[in-house]
């Protein structure tokens, strides 16, 4: 029987035990939510806001708060502990997604995508083939680029 600190078939480590990358993954969620629940506000609550407007900020804040947190701490750990493949692919779509919902920047639908592309491909650059490691450094470029652009978008209006 394996224990948690065991080598997986292919000779990596299991990415998914690492105490290290799990803080990293509340660190890079902690960023993204900050980043977030200082842009909703600037952007929902100038111009004199009405009730609606207040309302709305509420329930999107707390529905990308909600993914943000499903993301980081349920859907990353699983892609990582699979394929290395899959989990570089996992991040390239993530980090599309991203890139994607910037158009749509209000809904802050980029932060969670974001910080998800930036998790699973910080931990997949160092284990991954060279077809992957490629993959995981586009997913968090575009992760970065989704998260910084939406936040400066938000802040100007």
């Amino acid at each position: 029987m394996e224990d948690a600190g065991s080598a997986t078939p292919g000779g990596a480590p299991p990415m998914g035990a690492s105490p290290e990358t799990a803080a990293r993954d509340r660190n890079i969620a902690a960023a993204c939510a900050l980043l977030l629940l200082i842009g909703m506000p600037i952007a929902y609550l100038t111009d004199n806001p009405s009730t609606g407007d207040v309302i709305g900020l509420v329930v999107i804040t707390a529905i990308c708060l909600a993914l943000l947190a499903w993301i980081v701490l349920w859907f990353v750990p699983r892609q990582r502990a699979g394929p290395n493949d899959r989990a570089a692919r996992t991040a390239l779509i993530l980090g599309v997604l991203a890139l994607v919902t910037c158009v749509v920047f209000w809904t802050g639908l980029p932060f969670p995508f974001g910080a998800g592309a930036i998790a699973l491909g910080l931990s997949l650059r160092s284990i991954a083939p060279p077809s992957g490691r490629g993959k995981a450094t586009a997913a968090e470029a575009l992760g970065a680029f989704a998260v910084v652009a939406s936040f400066v978008v938000l802040l100007v209006g």
